[in-house]
């Protein structure tokens, strides 16, 4: 894996907490799914990361100020396919670029690596959680020398490493999926359906990413929807 910083690993083991920590998607009702689907329980304070969309000139365009343009309403659970459904005129969804779906872009995730390594005792051991379902030649390769663990219906690679190796497998077509220091100190989720990222930590730590201003974040509570009626506040 010379092009990767991750480091395979010969168990499993330390992804075992996820199995009880993250609630079975659908699983409190058929019609609606929750932020615990996604980011481990237990930590003091959520936050959701919207990742950005882009003008035609590959600028970055924030949620709310396409929500703006569109006559729609920016809030911590508005949904990317509600905010685009212009009211009135203005920016339409033909001008942009969506966002990415499944990880983080990288721009995001390099700002996210930098805050998230002041709030742990850990940066240097971390933990990767990748989804067998990428297709990468990379992660074909990293498939037999690594451990595997399922998580409800989704099958993950385990690997080790720096916190700057998030980095390091989204360049290589490697991106986790779910990703914490050993001290647990905090925890990154992205599902791979999703255009958006959440993290569970300290106070001081979820405090740090919000005020620090390079990104779009919202504070977020598990009960948080994630399905496409998640946004109860832009509707027709």
């Amino acid at each position: 894996m010379k092009n990767c910083q991750m480091k395979p690993v010969d168990s499993a083991s330390e992804a075992q907490w996820l199995l009880t920590a993250i609630e079975k998607p659908w699983s409190r009702s058929p019609d609606a799914n929750y932020a615990a689907a996604v980011v481990p329980c237990g930590f003091v304070k959520y936050l959701r990361l919207l990742h950005p969309a882009y003008l035609s000139d590959n600028q970055e365009i924030s949620w709310s100020e396409v929500a703006k343009q569109t006559g729609r309403t920016p809030h911590s659970q508005m949904q990317w396919h509600r905010i685009i459904n212009c009211r009135d005129s203005g920016q339409s969804s033909h001008d942009l670029t969506a966002p990415q779906i499944g990880y983080l872009p990288e721009r995001q995730a390099t700002v996210l690596v930098e805050i998230l390594s002041k709030h742990t005792r850990t940066p240097e051991e971390c933990f990767f959680a990748i989804w067998d379902g990428w297709g990468y030649s990379q992660l074909d390769k990293f498939e037999n020398q690594t451990a595997s663990f399922q998580l409800w219906e989704r099958r993950y690679y385990l690997a080790t490493g720096s916190i700057s190796a998030y980095l390091a497998g989204v360049s290589v077509g490697m991106p986790p999926s779910i990703w914490w220091p050993r001290d647990r100190s905090w925890c990154a989720a992205t599902d791979i359906d999703l255009m958006w990222t959440y993290v569970g930590g300290t106070k001081s730590c979820i405090d740090a990413v919000i005020v620090d201003g390079r990104l779009e974040v919202w504070e977020a509570v598990l009960d948080d929807r994630i399905d496409i009626h998640g946004d109860d506040i832009n509707i027709d």
